[in-house]
């Protein structure tokens, strides 16, 4: 026989109300602005992960003609507007897209470029330039 204690809960007389904040989640953050950049219109965005990749994100979408305010809030995390460039496409970027360190800022930034008539240098620090993109690459150019 077990000495654990086991604890037996009542069902909930009425719903449950309230408000869980979460921390900013890398991944999840990438995906905000990166859709938001490539959307009609102005994305409110609030709980994005404020990191130097998240940051990757949000300096090359703005190169490429997306409008982005976001600033930290109360909470550490970044909140504020993108407007993205939408059916007109990104514009030609002027300088090298820079990726620092964020293999998924420069993945995600070769699909969504791919459909678009630009030419666009995709680079990153020295350990970026060293990760295989071929997985993503090859699927690009062939369409």
């Amino acid at each position: 026989m077990s000495n654990e204690k086991s604890t037996a809960f009542a069902p909930l007389t009425s719903p449950l109300k309230g408000t869980a904040k979460l921390p900013g989640d890398k991944s999840i953050s990438h995906r905000a602005v990166l859709f938001a950049a490539m959307a009609e219109g102005t994305s409110h965005l609030a709980g994005v992960l404020d990191s130097e990749d998240v940051r990757s994100s949000i300096n090359v979408v703005t190169q490429l003609g997306a409008k982005v305010d976001l600033a930290p809030s109360d909470d550490g995390s970044l909140e504020g507007a993108v407007t993205g460039w939408g059916s007109d496409g990104p514009v030609q970027p002027t300088e090298p897209l820079d990726c620092g360190n964020s293999g998924t800022t420069a993945r995600l930034l070769m699909g969504m470029l791919a459909p678009w008539g630009i030419e666009a240098t995709i680079t990153g620090d020295d350990s970026l330039k060293r990760r295989p993109m071929r997985r993503n690459t090859a699927p690009l150019m062939k369409m």
